[in-house]
This record gives structure tokens, sequence and C-alpha cells, in this order.
């Protein structure tokens, strides 16, 4: 995914608001979608912040908000 495109830059911004991730992460969110959902990282459990979940979260919802389906996990 082209992840200096205006609209997934829209998206990206857009659903970090949307999961309350601060909009600082964008960067790591739009690693991301660069990236097999696949292999995207998973909570540790060890109270991280941000989770690698919610970097998940911001992508996977990215994803919706560009008509992509969510990705299974």
């Amino acid at each position: 995914m082209e992840v200096n495109d205006e609209a997934v830059k829209d998206a990206v911004r857009r659903a970090c608001e949307d999961v309350g991730l601060p909009l600082a992460y964008r960067f790591a969110v739009s690693q991301l979608l660069r990236t097999p959902p696949a292999d995207w990282p998973t909570c540790c459990g060890e109270g991280c912040f941000p989770c690698s979940q919610s970097l998940a979260d911001a992508a996977a919802r990215a994803l919706e908000l560009l008509g992509q389906p969510r990705p299974a996990r």
C-alpha cells in the first residue's frame, strides 16, 4: 500500500482518532499497512504504551476506512 497517498494518510489519521491512539503514532500505523496483517504484532501483556494491539487496531480501522475488509487476526 502506498502510505504517502493523501487518502491513506487521512485514513490513518482518522483511524488513530477512532481508536484513541495519539497522532504521534501515525507513522507506526502506516508502517503496519506495508506489512501483511498476519505479521502484525499482538499484545504481549506487559502493559506497553502504545500497545501493539492498539497499533494493529488502528491499521485495521484505516483499511476499513479505505474500503478494504478488516483483516482476520
